[in-house]
């Protein structure tokens, strides 16, 4: 029987749009992260034959439950307290070292809370029994720390899909491939136990945290200095995921698609089919693999992007 892709679906409600983010010198400009990102990455998806459509359906103490073996007691009541509609600043909720640069306000927290819903509940299909699921969420995560917020990010859904993993007895490990390095992942998944975290990113002397990051045990971080080629990148990635493949029963992919040319974050000139080949390889890893949307904010690229990557995964190829 062919393997499929179950697409978890985000529900509806929370915020349309983030309105505003600031850059690294401080400035406001134009925030990408709204709802057309999970309605064009869908239409992507659903153009492959052995993509189905799921529902988010994890429950909400699932999802408390979670979320609070992730986060700061605090932060997570502060987070359910946000009742204002005024995109707002708060630098106590800043990532250690760096500046706030993500407004909160009440929708954000409901959209950051049905992400959760929909990465928990794309890991509990891979425990259920499938292959491939891919939680269509927003806003990204990758950059929310325990007690922090940054980069979209305000609550950690790769971590969310992996503690349910390991509440369902598998060992998972996570795999980044956002263009931006996990600040938040890493700091959560430190908390976590023998969680292998790998990554492959920009380097982050260029980009967030505009440091070197020494790894630690469990880590492997591939910094590239400058843009890689596709092959490069691809014999990158299938070192982590041999590494991988020895000592976890399911990846957690955080997945990016701000590697493509022309995204607003990125600076990368990666073509769609990349995630072909991309999907090809973590078809030929062996793994179950849960896929947690990240960063991707080229609109017009996005259906492309991710209909290559479900070709890959499914045909090994670029069909």
């Amino acid at each position: 029987m062919s393997s499929e892709l179950l697409m978890v679906r985000q529900r509806p409600g929370g915020a349309d749009a983030a309105p505003w983010i600031l850059d690294r010198h401080g400035r406001r400009m134009q925030g990408h992260d709204d709802a057309r990102r999970c309605a064009r990455l869908q239409n992507g998806l659903a153009r492959h034959e052995r993509v189905r459509a799921a529902t988010a359906d994890a429950g909400d103490e699932d999802v408390e439950r979670i979320v609070g073996a992730l986060h700061d007691p605090a932060y997570v009541q502060g987070l359910r307290s946000v009742d204002w509609q005024e995109p707002t600043l708060l630098p106590e909720w800043a990532p250690p070292g760096l500046p706030a640069d993500s407004p909160v306000w009440a929708g954000v927290v409901t959209s950051a809370f049905e992400g959760v819903r929909t990465a928990v509940a794309a890991a509990q299909r891979i425990l259920g029994g499938a292959r491939f699921a891919y939680a269509v969420c927003r806003p990204p995560g990758h950059h929310a720390g325990p007690a922090w917020m940054g980069g979209y990010c305000y609550l950690n859904t790769a971590a969310a899909a992996a503690q349910a993993l390991r509440e369902g007895g598998a060992r998972p490990a996570i795999l980044d491939l956002d263009f931006h390095f996990p600040t938040g992942t890493a700091a959560v998944a430190a908390g976590m136990g023998e969680v292998p975290l790998h990554s492959l990113h920009a380097s982050t002397l260029a980009e967030v945290p505009w440091r070197a990051v020494p790894e630690r045990e469990h880590e492997r971080f591939v910094d590239f200095a400058s843009p890689p080629d596709a092959g490069s990148y691809a014999d990158a990635l299938e070192d982590s995921l041999r590494e991988l493949a020895r000592s976890s029963e399911a990846l957690v992919l955080s997945l990016g698609y701000d590697t493509v040319a022309g995204d607003p974050h990125g600076s990368w000139s990666f073509q769609p089919q990349t995630f072909a080949r991309i999907g090809r390889c973590l078809k030929e890893s062996g793994l179950p693999v849960c896929v947690v949307q990240e960063g991707g904010y080229a609109l017009d690229a996005l259906p492309a992007c991710s209909h290559a990557f479900a070709a890959g995964l499914l045909n090994g190829g670029d069909g």
